[in-house]
C-alpha cells in the first residue's frame, strides 16, 4: 500500500504542478523555463516528466513536487503535504507526529470553526440579523456557500466551548487569533455577534477572518480582524486568490479590488478572475503573489481625490514590479459593490473601458491644481516628468511628453531637456526580489516597532523589559536607537513624559514616535494587564530568539574561520559560546 506522499506523487503530475506557477516550455522529452528561484536571462530550470523530477543548472536547486512547493512557498514539509493532499484529493491520516505541526494544528482548528460558524449562519435564530444582511447586500445562497460566510455568536465562550469539544487547547486557540486573554487571565472569543469572512490563502486553507458588525450599539470598530499569527500575514494574503487564480490565467489579467465585499460581488457578477487587498496598501509580497499567474492587472479602488493620491502610489508600486497596470474608472464614486447592485451592466462596461496608469496619473496628480499658476505647473511636471522618463518604450515617452506640454501650456523641447536630465529615482526603479535575509530583517523591524509602540503606551513595563532585553537585540537601528533612549531616560527619570520623548528624539527622526503609536491596534487601547504582558513577553522571546539564532550563525561561520588557520583556544571560546546559545534557545 503506497504511503500518502507517493500517493500524491502518483495522483499529481509534475509537470502540470509547477507550470501553475512558471511557463514551462517543450524541450525535447522535458520542459524547460527561467528558474524562479534567483534571476536568470537564459532558462536552466529543466522539469523531467518521465522522472517526475525537476533541476535548476543555474543555482543548483531540484527535488520532487513537495521540495518545489516548499522552496517556492517557504512552507515545511507538513504544509506542504496539506497543500499537495488536498490538490490531489487525497484525504491524509497523520501516523507520524512529524507529519502534523504546529502550522498544521493551526489550519485544522480554523477550519473547524469556520464550518462551525458557517452552520450558526445557516440554522441558528440568532443569525436572523446575519441573513437579513446579506439579503439586503444581494448575495445568493450558492455565494454564501462559495465564500463559506458564518456568524459567531454574541457568548463570550462559544467558540471556546466548541473547539475544546474538538480537541483543541486553549493556547492552539489564542496562537490561530480566534481568542482574546480577559482580566483574569481566562480567554473570550475575538468574534462574537457578527458576520464573519474567513480569510484563505492561494491554496484555500483558511488562515484568518475578518468579522463585520451587524448592531450600531456594538461598540468595536466596524471589522473586527484576526492578528497576525504563524499563519496570517494580510501583507502576503489577496482575498478569493483561491478561487479566482483559474479564471485569472485564463484570462491573462486580474482585477484589484479594495473589500472582501467588492470581491465577492464581483465573482456573484461572473467577473470570477477579482481579487482584495482587504485594507492595507498593495504590497510587494501580494504583487509577487499576482505575477504567478499573470502580467496584467486592472485596479478599481476609491476614487474620491484622497483615495486617488492614495491609489497612485500602490499602483506605481505594481507598476515597478513590471506589471502592465490599467485603472477601472468608477462612475460617481461607487465602489464595484455598489455599482454591481445598481448596474451590473455598467461594471462590465467600466472594465472594458480601463485606460491604462500613465492617463490614470495624469488625472490623479493634476486633481486640485490650478494650471494658471506657474508653481502649480512646476508640481505637476516634477511629479509626472519622472514617470514618462521611466517609461520604456520611447514612442510612449514622446506621446505622454507631448500631451503633459499641451496640458502645461509650455514649450515641449524645454521639457525634453528638463527630462533627460532626471534619473530614475529609487521609488521607480523596478522591485528586486527579497532574499530570506531580508524578509527575516523586515520581520525583525516589525516585531521591534510593535514592542515599541506598546512601550511608549504603556511606559510602566520598561523596567521588566530592560532586564530581559539588551538593544542590541533590536535588528532595526532607528528601533534600537529609540530602544536605548527610552531605557536611559527611564534610569535617569524614573518615568517617559511623551512629550518631552517626541521632543527629544523628533529632532533625529522626525515622525517615527507619530509612526509607531499607529502600530498600537485596537485591542490594545485597553488591554487587559494579561493580554498586555502576554504580547509584551512574546516580542521579547521572540526578538531574542531571532537575535540568538543569528549569532549561532555568525558563530558557525567563524568556526570554519578558526579551524582553518589552527586557532586551537579561538575553536574552544565559539563551541562554549555557541553551546550556551544553544541553551538559551532551548
Amino acid at each position: 500500500m503506497p504511503s500518502d506522499v507517493e500517493d500524491i506523487k502518483n495522483r499529481l503530475d509534475l509537470g502540470d504542478l509547477i507550470g501553475e506557477y512558471v511557463k514551462l516550455t517543450p524541450a525535447g522529452v522535458n520542459f524547460k523555463a527561467n528558474c524562479p528561484f534567483h534571476n536568470e536571462k537564459t532558462a536552466s530550470f529543466i522539469v523531467s516528466p518521465d522522472k517526475q523530477i525537476w533541476h535548476c543548472f543555474g543555482c543548483g536547486k531540484g527535488g520532487d513536487h513537495f521540495s518545489f512547493i516548499q522552496q517556492l512557498e517557504g512552507l515545511e514539509f507538513p504544509e506542504a503535504l496539506r497543500v499537495l493532499a488536498a490538490r490531489a484529493g487525497v484525504k491524509l491520516e497523520y501516523r507520524n507526529p512529524e507529519q502534523h505541526n504546529h502550522k498544521t494544528r493551526l489550519l485544522d482548528l480554523n477550519k473547524a470553526i469556520m464550518e462551525h460558524w458557517q452552520n450558526l449562519l445557516a440554522k441558528d435564530p440568532s443569525a436572523q440579523l446575519a441573513r437579513d444582511y446579506l439579503q439586503q447586500r444581494q448575495l445568493k445562497e450558492e455565494t454564501i456557500k462559495q465564500f463559506c460566510l458564518g456568524y459567531g455568536l454574541e457568548a463570550w465562550d462559544s467558540a471556546v466551548k466548541f473547539l475544546q469539544s474538538k480537541g483543541f487547547t486553549l493556547k492552539e486557540m489564542a496562537d490561530a487569533g480566534i481568542t482574546v486573554v480577559g482580566e483574569k487571565g481566562r480567554p473570550y472569543d475575538r468574534f462574537r455577534g457578527r458576520l464573519i469572512f474567513p480569510i484563505r490563502d492561494v491554496h484555500g486553507n483558511v488562515v484568518g477572518f475578518t468579522a463585520r458588525k451587524l448592531k450600531e450599539e456594538d461598540h468595536g470598530g466596524k471589522y473586527v480582524n484576526s492578528p497576525q499569527t504563524e499563519i496570517y500575514n494580510k501583507s502576503q494574503i489577496l482575498y478569493n486568490l483561491d478561487l479566482a487564480k483559474t479564471e485569472i490565467k485564463r484570462l491573462n489579467y486580474a482585477i484589484l479590488v479594495e473589500g472582501n465585499m467588492d470581491a465577492i460581488a464581483c465573482y456573484q457578477a461572473g467577473t470570477k478572475n477579482a481579487v482584495a487587498i482587504s485594507g492595507t496598501a498593495l504590497t510587494p509580497e501580494q504583487i509577487k503573489l499576482l505575477k504567478r499567474y499573470t502580467q496584467n492587472v486592472m485596479i478599481a479602488f476609491d476614487a474620491d481625490p484622497a483615495g486617488v493620491q492614495a491609489n497612485l502610489r500602490g499602483i506605481d508600486l505594481a507598476w515597478q514590479a513590471g506589471l502592465n497596470v490599467k485603472v477601472i474608472s468608477m462612475i460617481s464614486g461607487k465602489d464595484p459593490d455598489e455599482l454591481i447592485r445598481e448596474n451590473p451592466d455598467k461594471w462590465r462596461e467600466s472594465v472594458k473601458g480601463a485606460y491604462n496608469f500613465m492617463d490614470y496619473a495624469f488625472v490623479a496628480i493634476l486633481q486640485g491644481l490650478d494650471l494658471a499658476r506657474v508653481d502649480h505647473k512646476k508640481t505637476a511636471a516634477k511629479k509626472i516628468l519622472p514617470l514618462i522618463r521611466n517609461l520604456g518604450d520611447e514612442v510612449e515617452k514622446s506621446h505622454y511628453l507631448r500631451k503633459l506640454a499641451d496640458i502645461l501650456g509650455v514649450n515641449e523641447e524645454s521639457l525634453a531637456n528638463t527630462l533627460s536630465a532626471i534619473k530614475v529615482a529609487p521609488s521607480l526603479q523596478p522591485i528586486k526580489e527579497k532574499t530570506r535575509q531580508s524578509e527575516e530583517i523586515d520581520h525583525n523591524r516589525t516585531l521591534a516597532e510593535h514592542l515599541l509602540a506598546l512601550l511608549v503606551k504603556f511606559p510602566h513595563q520598561l523596567k521588566e523589559v530592560a532586564q530581559h532585553l539588551e538593544p542590541a537585540m533590536l535588528n532595526y537601528q532607528p528601533a534600537a536607537r529609540l530602544y536605548t533612549e527610552l531605557i536611559i531616560h527611564y534610569n535617569k527619570n524614573h518615568h517617559l513624559p511623551e512629550t518631552e520623548l517626541l521632543k527629544d528624539f523628533d529632532s533625529e527622526q522626525p515622525g517615527y514616535l507619530d509612526q509607531l503609536f499607529l502600530l498600537v491596534g485596537e485591542e490594545f487601547i485597553n488591554p487587559t494587564p494579561d493580554l498586555l504582558n502576554h504580547e509584551i513577553l512574546s516580542a521579547v522571546k521572540r526578538l531574542k530568539d531571532n537575535h540568538i539564532r543569528a549569532r549561532l550563525q555568525h558563530i558557525a561561520w567563524a568556526l570554519k574561520q578558526a579551524e582553518q588557520a589552527g586557532q586551537t583556544d579561538e575553536v574552544s571560546r565559539l563551541i562554549q559560546e555557541s553551546t550556551n546559545l544553544s541553551r538559551q534557545l532551548k
